[in-house]
């Protein structure tokens, strides 16, 4: 290039390969940023039809599937929920912690650990927090006969109906994991199947306190529906977790006030297949469904199904 051309065009695809760089790298901190602090998945966030569905609140319960995935998004307040349970090494110190807060949570506990720890049971309900069926031996759903299927939901329920006299009407699938046969069999047990937005990870074993209060605060948005699991650290990052939320502005609810709290139309569908299963949770006044209260005959079939598996056993 001749010596006499100007400093500044022999510049210019520097500075652009310069602009490029600091684009390209303040976009991936962006998205880092984004990854830690997201309430919803990628998957979502890249979809213009799930901000669709968000917009008409039609991301919060599918009333085909009776699938619950999210709360309000206009009220400041999260479900908190504890799989696995119950267990005696921890889950003393997690109610506990809930009742020094004054808040209640929902339990979604396995059927042999209820078998194993009947009276963890009778506290956690007489704490006035709730209990949803895990599964009787946690098994992976999907992959099972439909016998097989219908057992490790029904099981634990009948496990729940011998130490309590109640039933069970929300159901969490064992990692999540659910196929079209799942839900329908959930449904034809009249199980609401409940989702999660924000999952703490504190099933693993080498995270540390730190790490599940962070991820599990770092990810909230109205209506999050908190996964936590009845373990020692969680109950020791408990504390933090609820002083967090409590900072942050956001009131801890059960699943059952999450559904009593939804926009008018999940709420109908959702509130209407409650009480047909006789849910006692759902009597008139929680919503104006318009509805009757649970049919007789639905009831009778729900408090003799113990009586009626057992036969066919």
């Amino acid at each position: 290039m001749p010596s006499n051309v100007p400093n500044r065009y022999v510049n210019r695809p520097f500075l652009r390969w310069l602009l490029v760089g600091v684009l390209l790298i303040a976009g991936a901190m962006g998205a880092l940023w984004y990854n830690e602090h997201r309430a919803i998945s990628w998957k979502d966030t890249l979809d213009p039809f799930y901000w669709w569905r968000r917009w008409h609140n039609e991301d919060l319960y599918l009333p085909q599937q009776d699938l619950l995935l999210h709360g309000n998004h206009q009220l400041p307040e999260v479900a908190l929920t504890f799989d696995d349970g119950p267990h005696p090494q921890s889950l003393p110190s997690i109610l506990a912690t809930l009742q020094r807060f004054h808040v209640h949570a929902t339990f979604f506990d396995v059927g042999e650990n209820m078998a194993a720890y009947p009276n963890l049971v009778r506290e956690t309900l007489a704490e006035g927090n709730e209990i949803g069926n895990h599964t009787s031996t946690h098994l992976r759903l999907p992959h099972l006969s439909p016998l097989e299927r219908h057992h490790e939901i029904n099981d634990a329920d009948i496990t729940f109906y011998r130490i309590t006299g109640q039933h069970l009407y929300l159901l969490r699938p064992p990692g999540m994991d659910y196929n079209d046969r799942v839900l329908a069999e959930a449904k034809r047990l009249g199980y609401i199947v409940v989702g999660y937005t924000v999952g703490a990870k504190d099933f693993v074993t080498d995270e540390s306190v730190s790490f599940i209060v962070h991820r599990t605060l770092d990810r909230l948005e109205n209506g999050s529906i908190l996964l936590l699991h009845d373990y020692p650290d969680t109950a020791r990052a408990l504390p933090a977790i609820l002083k967090g939320l409590a900072q942050r502005g956001y009131r801890v609810v059960t699943i059952s006030e999450m559904i009593a709290h939804l926009p008018l139309k999940p709420r109908l569908a959702a509130v209407q297949f409650l009480r047909q299963q006789g849910d006692p949770y759902f009597g008139p006044e929680v919503a104006s469904c318009g509805t009757a209260s649970a049919s007789q005959s639905v009831v009778k079939v729900r408090t003799k199904k113990e009586y009626k598996v057992s036969q066919s056993n």
